[in-house]
Order: C-alpha cells, then sequence, then structure tokens
C-alpha cells in the first residue's frame, strides 16, 4: 500500500474521529494533530485511475504515524502525531487484550510517559488520563491513582476531571476507601445531570454514604436515583439495565430505612421531596419486605403511613387495601374491622377522595369498597338488633346509605335501601325510613318484598303525620295518603290493599278532597266487591258523602240507599235515613235553582214518604210552598200551607203561616179567607206590630165586604188598642164616625168625634193636614150641633127676656163655628164663615118675627116695630159683614158652596150692590 493511501486514510481517521474509549462519554474531541501539509505535499501523486484500495487497519494506520513520527520540524505537530499515535497504539492494545497477548498495552504506555516528560504542559491532562485509563486496564490501580491525582490537581478544568473524579472514587470504593469515594462522587452528582457519570456517580455515593454509616444522606442519593430512573410516571417497562438499577436501589433502600425508622423516615424524605409520583413504589417495596419478614405490624404501619401522608393520592386505596391484607394474614382480626371502616371514610362515595378522583381512579377499589360495605353494613345491622340502641340502628344506617349511593345499579340495592328503611324505622327517622322504603316501590318494583317495603312506608308516614306539629300534620297527611293510593295500585293483590284504599279515601274526605276521596271509594266498590261488610259500608258512606259535597245528590242518594240495603245498626240507620232525606232534598233546592218546578216540589214532598216526622220533611213542603208560590199558583199554595198547618200546629214554621195565608187570601181575592187570617194574627202573633197591623187590615177587609158590623168592631177594638201610630188610629176613628153614620147613632158618632179633636189637640203644634181637617170636620158637626139648638130658641114676649136667651144661645154657637174655622181648614173655614152670618141673619129675623105683645094701639105697635128694627138691624149688619169675609176670599181663589152662598145672602139682603144683572156686549170676530 502506498504512503499516500496510507495518509488519506490518516486524514479520514483524523477528521473524523471523536471516541473516547475509556470515558464512554460524549465529549467532542479537539483536533491536536501536526500540520501534514508539507508531509502531503512532498508525496507522489496518488494515482486516481487505480481502483481504490480497502480501507487501511490500525495496524497499518500505526505503521504510517510510526513513519510520520519524529520528521515533522514543528515540535508541536509532531508532539500531536505522537500523541494521536499513542491513541492509537491504546485502542490497538484493546484488542490485542481481547486476544489474551502480553503486555498489550506496553507500546501506548511508554509513547504517553514520553509524551509526558517532553510535553511543555500542553495536552498532558489527556496524557495522564489516557495513563491513568491505561494503568487500569493493566490493572496498576496505584499508578492509576497517580495519574489521576496528578490530573486533578494540577488540571481542575480539564475536559477529563469528571471522569478522573468518578474513576478515582470508583478505584476508592473498591478499596473501602467510602470517605474519599464519597468525595469524587459529591463532585460529580453536584455538576448535575448533565454528564454521563451522574447517575453512577449518585448510585454509588449513597453506597458509599450507606457504608459509612450516614444513612439519612443515602436514603437522599439513593432517591436522587429513583427519580432519575423514575422520570416519567407514564413511562411502561424500563429497558433491563435500568430496571436492575431500580431494583437495586429500592433494595439498599428497604434495608437503608430498616436501619432507621421506617416508615416514619421514609415518609419525612417524602415530604422533603415534595412527595413524587414513585413514593408509592417505595413504600411497597418496604410495606413487601417488612412482610417478607414477617414483620407485619411494622408493614402495616408503612402503609398507614403512605394513607396518612398522601391521602387523596389515587393509590391510597391501594395501600388501604394492602394493609388491611395484611391484617388478615397476620389474623389480627380485631384491628381489620377499623381498618376497613377508615377504608371506606376515606375513599367512599361521600369522602373527599372520591369527589377528586374519576371512575377510572374509583374502579381500581370498588370490588374492595363494595365488599368492606357489605361487611360493614350487616355487621352494624347485627349488632344494633343485638343492642337495640338507636345509634347503632343509625350507624348500621349509614353504611347502608353509601352502600345504595355507591351502588346503584348493584343486584342487591333494593334489599339493602329494605333494609336501610328497616333500620331507620328502629332508629324511629322514620322520614328517612319512609324515603328507603319509596326508593324500594319505585325503583325497584320487582323486588320480592316491594309490597312490604310500600305498607311500610305507610306506617312511617303515620308516625310522621301524628308527631308533626300542627302547621305541618296536613302535609303528611296528604304524603301518606299518596302512598296509599299508591300501595292499592301497585299491590292490588295484597291483603292489604281494599283496608289501605279505604283509609286514603277517609283522609281525602277528612281534608275536604271529595272528588278524589268518592273516586277511591268507589274504585274500592269495585275492585274489590267482597271485600269485608265494614270496608264496603264504609266506602259507600264516603262515595255518598261525598257525592253529597260535590252536588252529585242522584249519586248520594243511590249511595245511600244501598246503606240502607246493608245490615245496620239502629243508630248508623237513623244517621244514613238522615243523609238520604238531606240528598233528597237538595235534588229539590237544585231543581228549584234550575227552574224545575215541578220537579222541585216532587223532590220537597216526597220526604214525606221516607219519614214524615223527619225535620227536613216538614221543611221541604214548607219549602213546596214557596215553589208553588213563585209560579204563581197561589191557591195552590195556599192549599198546601193550609196542611201543613194542619200537620204540624206547633212547628217553628208555622209562625209566620197566619200573614202569609192572608197574604195570599188577599192576592187571590179571598178576602172573607184573608180578613180572618188576619183576625188570627191579631190575637196570635207573637209581634206587637204584627197584631196591631193585622187587626187593622181585618177591619179594612170586613168593610171592604161591606160587613159593617163587624169591621165597626175591629176598628174600635184598634182605635181603643193602639194609640200608635196617631195617623192610623185618627183613620180607624175616622172608619168609626162613618160607620156609626150608617147605624144614625150620634151618639157613638160624636163620642169618636171627640176623639178626633182630642187626638188633633195631643199633636201638640206639629199636627197633621189630616188630622187637623178631620178635626175641622168633627168640631162643625158640633158647632152644627149648637146652631140646632140656636134655632130651637124662640123670641116671644117679653122680648127682653127670650132675646138674652137667643143671644145665649148664639154666643154659644158663633164660637163653636170660630172653633171649627180656627182649623184654617179652606173648605170648613168658608162653611163656619157662612154659619156664623146666617146666625147673625137669623137672630135679626127671629127679632123682626118675634111676637108683638098684646093690646098695643097703633102708635105703640109701630113704636115697637121701630125698636125691634133697632134691635134686629145690628146683626144684620154683622152678617153683611161676614158674607163679604166669605166673598173676599173668592178674590184668593175659594169659591166653594159656602162662598156661593155668601154671595147669593148677598144679593138678598143688599140687592142694589149685589143683585145686578149682567149686560151682554155683542162683539165681532172679524176685522174689516
Amino acid at each position: 500500500m502506498s504512503l499516500r493511501i496510507i495518509l488519506l486514510g490518516l486524514i479520514v481517521l483524523l477528521g473524523g474521529c471523536s471516541w473516547m474509549p475509556f470515558s464512554g462519554g460524549n465529549d467532542t474531541f479537539v483536533d491536536r494533530s501536526p500540520r501534514l501539509s508539507e508531509v502531503v505535499a512532498d508525496l507522489p501523486e496518488l494515482d486516481l485511475r487505480r481502483q481504490a484500495a480497502a480501507r487501511p487497519s490500525r495496524e497499518e494506520v500505526v505503521a504510517a504515524y510510526e513513519r510520520v513520527y519524529g520528521l515533522l520540524a514543528d515540535r508541536r505537530e509532531n508532539h500531536a502525531v505522537g500523541k494521536r499515535l499513542a491513541d492509537l497504539k491504546m485502542s490497538l492494545g484493546e484488542d490485542l487484550d481481547i486476544a489474551g497477548a502480553e503486555a498489550p498495552y506496553a507500546g501506548a504506555v511508554s509513547l504517553y510517559e514520553s509524551l509526558l516528560e517532553n510535553s511543555e504542559g500542553e495536552g498532558k491532562d489527556e496524557i495522564l488520563y489516557q495513563l491513568a485509563r491505561a494503568s487500569d486496564v493493566t490493572g496498576d490501580t496505584a499508578a492509576a491513582v497517580s495519574y489521576l491525582d496528578r490530573l486533578i490537581a494540577g488540571y481542575p478544568d480539564s475536559r477529563y476531571i469528571v471522569e478522573a473524579r468518578f474513576r478515582r472514587a470508583e478505584i476508592a470504593f473498591s478499596e473501602n476507601r467510602y470517605q474519599e469515594a464519597e468525595g469524587d462522587y459529591g463532585f460529580v452528582v453536584s455538576l448535575g445531570d448533565t454528564t454521563a457519570y451522574w447517575r453512577n456517580s449518585v448510585y454509588m455515593r449513597g453506597w458509599s454514604q450507606f457504608k459509612l454509616g450516614d444513612l439519612e444522606a443515602g436514603l437522599t442519593s439513593f432517591f436522587q436515583v429513583i427519580d432519575s430512573v423514575l422520570t416519567d410516571p407514564d413511562a411502561g417497562t424500563l429497558p433491563t439495565t435500568e430496571q436492575e438499577l431500580l431494583s437495586d436501589s429500592m433494595r439498599v433502600v428497604t434495608l437503608t430505612l430498616g436501619y432507621l425508622e421506617g416508615a416514619a423516615s421514609l415518609a419525612a424524605h417524602m415530604n422533603d421531596l415534595d412527595r413524587p409520583h414513585w413514593q408509592y413504589l417505595v413504600y411497597e417495596a418496604l410495606a413487601s419486605d417488612y412482610l417478607d419478614k414477617e414483620r407485619y405490624l411494622d408493614s402495616v404501619a408503612t402503609w398507614q403511613m403512605f394513607v396518612d401522608e398522601n391521602g387523596l393520592d389515587a393509590r391510597a386505596p391501594s395501600a388501604h387495601i394492602g394493609m388491611i391484607e395484611t391484617l388478615i394474614k397476620a389474623d389480627f382480626p380485631s384491628e381489620i374491622h377499623p381498618k376497613k371502616v377508615e377504608f371506606v371514610n376515606r375513599y367512599g362515595v361521600f369522602s373527599q377522595f372520591w369527589a377528586v378522583h374519576d371512575a377510572a381512579v374509583r374502579d381500581g377499589y370498588l370490588d374492595k369498597l363494595h365488599e368492606y360495605l357489605g361487611e360493614l353494613s350487616k355487621q352494624a345491622h347485627a349488632e344494633a338488633q343485638s343492642s337495640g340502641k338507636r345509634d347503632d340502628y343509625l350507624l348500621a344506617a349509614e353504611w347502608y346509605e353509601q352502600m345504595v349511593a355507591t351502588f346503584p345499579l348493584d343486584p342487591a340495592t333494593a334489599e339493602y335501601h329494605f333494609l336501610l328503611g328497616e333500620v331507620y324505622t328502629e332508629a324511629e327517622e322514620h322520614g328517612r325510613a319512609v324515603a328507603a322504603f319509596q326508593r324500594v316501590v319505585h325503583e325497584f318494583i320487582d323486588y320480592q318484598r316491594a309490597d312490604e317495603a310500600g305498607y311500610a312506608a305507610i306506617l312511617g308516614l303515620s308516625r310522621l303525620a301524628e308527631s308533626a306539629p300542627v302547621e305541618e300534620q296536613e302535609l303528611w297527611q296528604r304524603l301518606k295518603i299518596d302512598a296509599q293510593i299508591e300501595f292499592a295500585l301497585l299491590f292490588s293483590a295484597d291483603e292489604r290493599a281494599a283496608a289501605v284504599q279505604g283509609a286514603a279515601a277517609d283522609s281525602l274526605f277528612a281534608l275536604g278532597e271529595f272528588a278524589q276521596a268518592v273516586e277511591l271509594a268507589q274504585n274500592l266498590l269495585n275492585t274489590w266487591p267482597e271485600a269485608e261488610p265494614a270496608l264496603r259500608e264504609s266506602a259507600l258512606l264516603i262515595a255518598g258523602h261525598g257525592r253529597f259535597e260535590l252536588g252529585d245528590f242522584v249519586g248520594a242518594e243511590n249511595a245511600y240507599q244501598r246503606l240502607l240495603a246493608m245490615n245496620l245498626d239502629a243508630a248508623e240507620r237513623s244517621d244514613v235515613q238522615q243523609r238520604l232525606l238531606a240528598t233528597v232534598y237538595k235534588q229539590g233546592e237544585a231543581s228549584e235553582a234550575a227552574g224545575e218546578t215541578d220537579a222541585a216540589v216532587a223532590h220537597y214532598l216526597r220526604l214525606q214518604e221516607i219519614d214524615p216526622t223527619a225535620e227536613l220533611a216538614v221543611q221541604g213542603q214548607f219549602d213546596a210552598v214557596a215553589v208553588i208560590e213563585s209560579t204563581g199558583d197561589l191557591t195552590g199554595a195556599a192549599v198546601l200551607l193550609t196542611d201543613f198547618r194542619q200537620r204540624y200546629p206547633d212547628h217553628e214554621l208555622g209562625n209566620g203561616i197566619d200573614a202569609r195565608l192572608a197574604a195570599m187570601y188577599e192576592q187571590t181575592g179571598d178576602v172573607a179567607g184573608a180578613a180572618a187570617e188576619y183576625v188570627n194574627l191579631s190575637v196570635s202573633a207573637d209581634d206587637v206590630e204584627v197584631r196591631r197591623q193585622s187587626l187593622y187590615r181585618a177591619a179594612e177587609l170586613y168593610l171592604q165586604l161591606d160587613d159593617a158590623n163587624t169591621a165597626l168592631v175591629h176598628f174600635r177594638d184598634y182605635a181603643n188598642t193602639y194609640p200608635q201610630p196617631a195617623d192610623l188610629r185618627l183613620e180607624a176613628i175616622h172608619h168609626l164616625d162613618l160607620l156609626y153614620q150608617r147605624f144614625d147613632d150620634g151618639a157613638s158618632r160624636r163620642f169618636w168625634l171627640a176623639k178626633k179633636i182630642e187626638l188633633y189637640t195631643d199633636m201638640g203644634r206639629a199636627p197633621t193636614e189630616r188630622a187637623t181637617y178631620l178635626a175641622a170636620e168633627a168640631q162643625l158637626v158640633f158647632a152644627e150641633d149648637e146652631r140646632a139648638q140656636f134655632d130651637l130658641v124662640r123670641i116671644t114676649h117679653p122680648l127682653q127676656k127670650s132675646l138674652k136667651r137667643k143671644q145665649q144661645a148664639l154666643k154659644k154657637t158663633v164660637a163653636a163655628f170660630e172653633a171649627v174655622a180656627d182649623y184654617q181648614v179652606a173648605e170648613f173655614a168658608t162653611a163656619s164663615t157662612f154659619q156664623i152670618a146666617d146666625l147673625y141673619s137669623e137672630l135679626s129675623r127671629a127679632i123682626m118675627n118675634s111676637d108683638r105683645p098684646g093690646g098695643l094701639s097703633e102708635l105703640e105697635l109701630e113704636q115697637y116695630e121701630i125698636l125691634l128694627e133697632e134691635q134686629a138691624f145690628p146683626f144684620e149688619e154683622q152678617a153683611i159683614t161676614l158674607h163679604e169675609i166669605n166673598m173676599r176670599r173668592s178674590w184668593d181663589g175659594v169659591y166653594d158652596d159656602w162662598v156661593k152662598k155668601s154671595f147669593d145672602e148677598l144679593r138678598r139682603l143688599m140687592p142694589a150692590r149685589f143683585d145686578k144683572q149682567e149686560v151682554e156686549v155683542a162683539y165681532v170676530e172679524t176685522i174689516y
């Protein structure tokens, strides 16, 4: 092979060489080779046309370098070629060493030592490194350490310092010089995990610390190794070497913890490391180590420490399970139960752990949770049944609650709900018991004891309703009713179903929910027709009463009729009959309200057929009268009302019958019948006012019948009995006045005329116009009586004596007429004025017509005549004056018969003034 080819290969090797077999690291090679430009330039040209030879072997390369080494003028370049040559010989020595050659590294070591002696310092660290390496490989540990010491001491910044420290540490550890080894390992560790020797240094440093008895520091180192191996929590299976490193680290960790405080020391380190994700593996390794050594309590304590320190860690349940299984293996039953309780409390459905983790985590321990809950609930239930204590039952309930909440789809969930209801019932937590039982009914209807759960819920609601505050009782009662209805519907074949539905109907009726109560009662009768009599009787009562309240009186009557067909005792029968009467009566009312009068009367009157002595039968006939009366058939109403009075003469409804009949008779024109009823009322009525009015009306009706005698009797009784009201008494007196005139009983008449005047006087300053008129009229009668007396007195001789009597009669009569005028009633004022004037005229005429004394001469007679005229004239003048008063009243519009008479008298008395004939004046209607 030509030198050019060898050098070309050398150049290639020099250009690509970066391998440091001893270091095993990734350090970049620094090119310190000699400048070969001149050497290459002096070589002959390479014949490129020749086929390229194969790659040169290392022996050929070494031979090529040997030919070059020492020929270079530049000392530095020559040194670089020598160093490269030593490296190549070192590499070649490795192959020779493998082949079993003797002293395979001698050439390399000799060249390195030569280079070291001739070197002026540049690259010495590398030469020392290679010498140390070669010494180590040849087993000359002392020489290797010597070279390493020189390198470390002289070249602290060398790129070989890390490996040098590591190699020296390795040698020191192998020679049990642990303190020195720990120092060099510590140096490498302090540089961080960027070097290739960091992990091994950490690991060996841990061992050094362990050997030195610094166990805490050793743990720290081993935990660093573990952390470096398990950097990725999601990594899969580790490579074999790393797995071995991890296993060995775990072994020494458990060994170390065994010398320390075990789990407590582990927990302290894990806290310092901020609880790394791999901590569970260490706890597991320690717990397993204890278990293998049958140190059960230490194993349990280790698991407990993990749980206590990492309660929310996803692997806490596994640790807890490990603790329980260790206790089971160790056969410590007294410790197992508390740990299972703790397990459920820590990881159950109501725990914080459950809340922060998803289903993927929970799935890992659900089977154990189910197992433990089942054991704890059954055990607690059994203990509660044994002790009978409320708190024990509540504890069992807690476990059952967790069981059903955690495993709602478990096949045994229905059973757990049922048991939950039972323990709550025993603990007198009836509200919770009802909720549990009703979940069985609503969610597990096919459960074999669903009917028992439904009935138990009803019993629980009954207790709640009984014990609830007054304001809440109706709410619980309604919930109970709902449960009863549901029970009867879902479990109709149950022997208790009919009674339960009957109770619900009864409760609804009590609450006023009549429609639903009736529906349930009717459903009971239809669904369970063979139910016991008492139950059917109750249902019929509810149906009857409920329909009655709802206004379905026909339906209510039907229910009551069915009840009466049953075997009831006397009291029950009486009550039902009363109810039946009420329904019939209500039908009458309903028909009446609808305007169906014939039907209303029929309903009212058929009450007599049921029980004629019943109060409603009485009321019904009475109301029938009103209905007939409302149609206008007063005759028929009166007949029925008369029958009512005959049937029930002492009934309180009969109190107004007389008045009612009287009114009916009046309206139908039966005046005699009405009058008779009013007479009865005037005596029998409790109210004085009614008696008064009835008496007066009876008198009026008899007067209408022209039964004057009977009318007079009743008017007289009225006038004598009822002074008030005064105006009506006055009218009664007036009727007596008129009636006595018919009988020509002047004396009796004048008695009542005097009563008219007396009544007027009693009115004082505010008499009525009617009273004034009648009093004036009565006074006129008395004045006319005086006039009659006046007319009876004759003027006879002797004149003076008879004239005096006449004048006295005149004075009384005038006074009587003046009393009439004082009432200021125009009709009677003109009459009294005329009468007084006429009295004076009459007196004047009486004087002139009086007897003349006998035996008078003609002159004496003439003188006597003159004397009479002188006596008579003033009276005539007075008469004219009074007639003129009446005349002037015509100017005010008063022109009655008395005024007319006054005009006639004035014409007679003063013809020249008043007796003039009218002169007719002709006129035409057309104007031309």
